[in-house]
C-alpha cells in the first residue's frame, strides 16, 4: 500500500480522501476554482491506481474534458503525482505502466466511445463541468468498473444545475459523497488574494466560482443590470461623447437589426475603469455600409480614434460584398484612425456573460458601467434578454429583435475586462 507522505492537504482535500477511502466508492469533488481539486485529484488517483487489488488486467482511467485539457494539464499533473511509481509512459498516446504492471490510460470525454472496450479498476474525471455529456460520459464509465467493483473520483468546479448537480445532489445514490467547499479552505492562497478576483466577479459568478456554490442562472441574463443605477440620472449626466477620447465601436453583423454600440472607457478618479455608453446604432432590415454612413453623419468631425470590437464572424465575406464586414468598416471609417480589436473566434457565449454582469456590477457592489439612457435598445436587451429555460445559454429564439445589440456590447467588455485572465497567484496545490 502506497501513502503519499510528502503531500500535506488542506481541511478540504483530507475530506475528500476520506471520503473516497472509508465511506463512499463515488466521490465529486466540487469546490472554488483554485481549491486544489487537480492537484489532489491526482494523488488520490495515483493511489487508487496502484493500491488497486483488481486483476491486473484491469486499467485505470483519467478523463478530462477535452484532449487538449488532458495533455496540457490532467495527464501531466497525474505524471508529477505518480512519479515514483512509473515504468514507462508513453505521453503522445496517453499510456503509462506502473512499476506494479498496472497500465493508465488517459482519454477525453470528446470521444467517450473509446472508454468502452477498456475494463477499469477506477477512474477520475477532472474539470468535470466543462464535459459536454457528462451524463452520457458517467454511464459508460460506470459500465466499466462493474465486474471490477473499481472506484470513481470526480473533480470540478460547479455549473448551475447540471449532470453533476443532478447525479451527486438530486438523484444521490447510498454509495455517492459530495465533498463541497470554498476556494478560501486553500489555505495556501491569501486571503486577499482571493478577495481581489471576488471583486472582478459579480455576485453570482462569485458564489459559484469562489464559493463553490450550485447556482441557477435563469431568467434575465444581464441580472446585474438596474435601470435607475446604470441607466439613470447619473448617466444622463456622465455617459456624453467626448471628441477628446477615442471611441469604442461594438459591431453586430446581423442584418435584421443590425446593432451597433458606442462607447468610451474613462479612468474614474478611483483609478478604476469605467464604460460610458454614449449611443447606439439600431437598423432594422440594414447592412454594413448603411451603418457606416449612420456614424459618419452623427460624427463628422471625430479626430480622437476609433476601436473596432466586435462579432469574430465579421471576417466572412458580406453577404452585399466581396469584401469582409471588417474590412468594409476599417475602409469606409479610415480617415478616423481605426485600431481593430477583434479575435479571429468569438469568445465563449458564458464567458462574454459573465464578464459584461461582473463590468455592470460586481460582488462588492461597485458599478463600472453607465448608459446614456437614450440607448433604448441596449437598456431593452440589458432588461429582457433571457435564458433557455433549464439552460445556461441565451434565448435568441422568443424575439428575434433582443440579443444583438447585447451581443456586440458583450464582445468589448470580454476583450477588455476578461474574467478569465484573472488569476490567484501562489502555491498551485
Amino acid at each position: 500500500m502506497i501513502q503519499l507522505k510528502k503531500y500535506r492537504p488542506h481541511d478540504g482535500q483530507q475530506a475528500f480522501h476520506y471520503a473516497i477511502e472509508k465511506l463512499y466508492r463515488f466521490v465529486a469533488m466540487v469546490c472554488g476554482i483554485r481549491g486544489g481539486k487537480t492537484y489532489s485529484g491526482a494523488r488520490e488517483a495515483s493511489k487508487q491506481a496502484w493500491n488497486s487489488k483488481s486483476d491486473e488486467t484491469a486499467s485505470y482511467g483519467i478523463v478530462a474534458p477535452t484532449y487538449n485539457m488532458l495533455d496540457r494539464t490532467t495527464w501531466q499533473e497525474f505524471k508529477y503525482a505518480a512519479r515514483p511509481l512509473i515504468a514507462s509512459c508513453q505521453d503522445s498516446k496517453k499510456t503509462m505502466m506502473l512499476k506494479n504492471g498496472r497500465t493508465v490510460y488517459g482519454f477525453s470525454a470528446e470521444k467517450p466511445d473509446r472508454i468502452r472496450n477498456v475494463t477499469l479498476c477506477g477512474f477520475w474525471v477532472d474539470e468535470a463541468r466543462e464535459c459536454k455529456d457528462f451524463k452520457g460520459l458517467w454511464d459508460i464509465l460506470l459500465g466499466r468498473v462493474l465486474s471490477t467493483h473499481g472506484k470513481g473520483i470526480v473533480t470540478t468546479s460547479p455549473n448551475s444545475y447540471d449532470d453533476i448537480h443532478d447525479i451527486f445532489v438530486a438523484n444521490r445514490r447510498d454509495s455517492y459523497g459530495l465533498l463541497r467547499f470554498p476556494t478560501y479552505t486553500n489555505s495556501y492562497i491569501k486571503k486577499e488574494h482571493i478577495d481581489e478576483l471576488a471583486s472582478q466577479y459579480d455576485e453570482k459568478f462569485m458564489q459559484q466560482e469562489l464559493m463553490g456554490e450550485f447556482i441557477v442562472f435563469e431568467g434575465q441574463v444581464y441580472y446585474t443590470f438596474n435601470r435607475n443605477e446604470s441607466a439613470g440620472d447619473l448617466a444622463f449626466k456622465v455617459a456624453n461623447y467626448d471628441p477628446d477620447m477615442p471611441i469604442c465601436l461594438c459591431c453586430d453583423f446581423n442584418v435584421d437589426p443590425m446593432a451597433w454600440v458606442i462607447a468610451q472607457i474613462v479612468d474614474r478618479p478611483d483609478k478604476l475603469r469605467e464604460i460610458r455608453v454614449v449611443d447606439e446604432i439600431f437598423i432594422k432590415n440594414s447592412n454594413t455600409e448603411k451603418c457606416c454612413t449612420e456614424f459618419k453623419a452623427r460624427y463628422p468631425n471625430h479626430r480622437s480614434g476609433i476601436i473596432l470590437y466586435g462579432d469574430a464572424t465579421g471576417h466572412s465575406r458580406s453577404t452585399t460584398s466581396n469584401l469582409t464586414n471588417w474590412k468594409i468598416i476599417q475602409d469606409e471609417l479610415s480617415r478616423y484612425g481605426v485600431t481593430k480589436r477583434v479575435p479571429s473566434s468569438n469568445p465563449a457565449e458564458r464567458d462574454r456573460i459573465n464578464a459584461v454582469n461582473a463590468r455592470i456590477c460586481n460582488s462588492k457592489g461597485q458599478r463600472f458601467t453607465q448608459i446614456n439612457p437614450k440607448c433604448k435598445h441596449l437598456i431593452r436587451d440589458l432588461e429582457q434578454v433571457p435564458y433557455k429555460a433549464g439552460s445556461v445559454h441565451i434565448d435568441k429564439t422568443r424575439d428575434l429583435t433582443l440579443s444583438h445589440i447585447s451581443d456586440a456590447f458583450g464582445y468589448m467588455v470580454e476583450k477588455e475586462f476578461s474574467l478569465r485572465r484573472g488569476e490567484i497567484t501562489g502555491l498551485r496545490i
